[in-house]
């Protein structure tokens, strides 16, 4: 190889066995050299069919001997010469694309691990995970900064991050009555007790933030409008003081879109303590003077300032500088994704299926599609979502779209959906969580009740089950997932859902629907696992104004006109004299509360003629 490459030959290799067959040309002044150097053999003869002879001399042959004789040399390779281990190629791997030298693939020499610029610097002190964050929002009054920072706090402890909001507002009332603190004189530069007020009360919350982080917490966020580089400065200064594994990121929110700034000013008129006992044109005035007194020192958050994301008109338009990291991934696209639109969405456990005759164990068994009861039941949800989002939208007087339809991959799953959609999205991370050995492999297995399937190894598996106690949240099924697992593939799907302004729907399984409700009740994510999921059940969630979720349970009890029948007839695409009843669940827990005429949801299974055998063991 190495005399036929020196020449300048062009080289052409076909592979037989073990054996490399290659043809070059070669000036006549050194062929003899070249033969004398080369094994010659026959063990592929020209005339065979795969055999290819170079047909394009080399400028080597051309320039140098013009017209000089063609010598072809057949060359056995037994074995390919070993590299040390200095060499700097192998034979063994084929180059990549980008090894090439080729202008538009981009330059293949190896990047200087180290930087010596300010601003790779900065991205590598950053990019670490921090052991504390202080989230400090910026903006002018009824700019939606509260809105923001409750939609974060809520978001962050959904993942299990100990997230607490200091609203600098409320340390200035309690040092100061808000009747006198509240009015927009007080936030004027030139009354200096009250700026003074102003700081030490933005003084206590940062300290009472700073606090939080050193025992513990994680995120801390300051809800204040720090509408000055002075002020954001010191916030920094202090943060280091205490900290340098504390990190500051700035959230700015900049509005002025004349329609959100009124829907802004009314809500927060209409709730906070500043404007009691003002009538709603005096509260109105006050708030725009206050503003006013903001606009005259306003200063807008710089790039030399740090890191910070601005949120355009509460998500119209994202802008970020100087953020790296793992929080930045999931608060970047959450960020983007959160609006103050009102629509309704719909959480679902998948209908009940038809048990598989193949056995787990005792008292369990493997689902694949719709029983009976649980056609009827989609057919119920379908007439059930018809009415809800008719509602929806001849309320907000817009031209009615398609509901945004998720479902699982399980086959129930996508069956409890049929007759409310004809397209959806299907989704692997809404499938219930993997429970590895502890199910023989199987997902679609149901829990006899409404709790969490964990409940059901207690009696069988109690030393796992101890061990599970010992951390709810984090502990995995041996060879399958925890709650931590399928809260990460969720993350996902709930920036889908805040991102959607049409309604929404989501038929999952017991796991996946209580990390769900989880986030939109506010409930701790590690007592997810406590929240019952019913059977036949809808859980309808609207978002509101100041960044919560009204939550409502509505049971859909299949009734036949007339009568009611316990045994449902067979199972057909047809709706026919079937019509979903919603019996709304509250007061006095679920499974207790009814309408006059209706069942609780206790009786449902008897109704629909599903039968809960003890011992059985299912996470639907």
């Amino acid at each position: 190889q190495r005399v036929i490459q020196a020449v300048g030959g062009p080289l052409e290799c076909g592979a037989r066995g073990s054996r490399l067959a290659m043809a070059v040309e070669v000036p006549p002044t050194i062929s003899a050299a070249l033969a004398a150097a080369v094994e010659v053999t026959a063990s592929m003869s020209p005339a065979h069919p795969d055999f290819e002879p170079p047909v394009r001399p080399t400028p080597v042959s051309q320039g140098l001997l013009e017209g000089g004789p063609e010598v072809s040399a057949r060359v056995v390779s037994k074995s390919p010469p070993r590299k040390r281990l200095g060499d700097c190629t192998l034979d063994c791997l084929s180059p990549s694309k980008f090894s090439q030298k080729d202008y538009y693939k981009g330059s293949a020499e190896v990047g200087s691990p180290l930087s010596k610029t300010m601003l790779y610097n900065q991205r590598e002190r950053l990019t670490p995970d921090s052991q504390g964050f202080v989230l400090a929002l910026v903006g002018l009054p009824a700019r939606g900064k509260s809105f923001i920072s409750r939609k974060l706090e809520n978001f962050l402890e959904w993942q299990g991050l100990s997230t607490k909001v200091f609203n600098v507002g409320m340390y200035r009332r309690e040092a100061v009555e808000p009747d006198q603190s509240g009015r927009s004189d007080f936030f004027d530069a030139k009354n200096k007790v009250a700026a003074a007020a102003r700081e030490a009360a933005a003084t206590a919350a940062l300290d009472d933030a700073l606090a939080f982080l050193s025992s513990g917490g994680k995120v801390a966020i300051m809800d204040a409008t720090n509408s000055t580089k002075v002020r954001r400065k010191s916030i920094v200064d202090q943060v280091r003081a205490c900290s340098n594994r504390f990190a500051v990121l700035f959230v700015e929110a900049i509005c002025d879109d004349a329609e959100i700034l009124e829907t802004n000013m009314l809500s927060k008129v209409k709730n906070s303590p500043d404007f009691a006992g003002l009538s709603l044109e005096e509260a109105i005035a006050d708030i725009k003077a206050r503003v006013a007194k903001y606009e005259d020192v306003y200063e807008p958050v710089q790039d030399s300032e740090g890191s910070y994301i601005k949120v355009f008109n509460l998500s119209s338009k994202v802008m970020a500088s100087h953020c790296y990291g793992r929080m930045s991934k999931s608060i970047m696209p959450f960020m983007m994704a959160i609006h103050i639109g009102a629509r309704p969405i719909w959480l679902v456990r998948a209908g009940s299926g038809e048990i598989d005759s193949q056995s787990l164990g005792e008292g369990e068994r493997m689902l694949s599609h719709l029983s009976a009861a649980g056609e009827h039941f989609a057919r119920s949800l379908a007439a059930f979502i018809d009415e809800r989002s008719e509602r929806y939208w001849n309320t907000t007087g817009k031209e009615k779209e398609p509901t945004f339809v998720f479902t699982s991959t399980m086959p129930r799953s996508v069956e409890s959906v049929c007759h409310v959609t004809d397209s959806h999205e299907q989704t692997a991370a809404l499938n219930p969580i993997d429970k590895g050995t502890l199910a023989g492999g199987r997902l679609d297995v149901e829990c006899r009740g409404d709790d969490s399937p964990q409940c059901d190894f207690e009696e069988r598996y109690p030393d796992w089950y101890t061990e599970w106690k010992s951390d709810l949240f984090r502990k995995r099924f041996p060879g399958g997932e925890s709650y931590m697992d399928v809260l990460k593939r969720l993350e996902s799907v709930l920036v889908e859902v805040e991102m959607s302004t049409r309604p929404v729907l989501i038929v999952s399984h017991v796991t996946v629907l209580q990390l769900l409700a989880a986030y939109f009740r506010g409930t701790p994510v590690e007592d997810a696992w406590k929240l019952a999921i019913p059977k036949n059940t809808v859980m309808e969630v609207t978002p509101t104004s100041g960044g919560g979720f009204v939550c409502e349970e509505h049971a859909l009890v299949l009734k036949e006109e007339g009568k009611t029948d316990s045994k449902p007839k067979g199972r057909t695409g047809k709706r026919g004299s079937w019509f979903p009843m919603i019996e709304q669940l509250s007061g006095n827990g679920m499974g207790h509360a009814t309408m006059p005429g209706t069942l609780s949801a206790k009786g449902l299974p008897a109704l629909l003629g599903v039968g809960v055998q003890a011992g059985a063991s299912m996470d639907q």
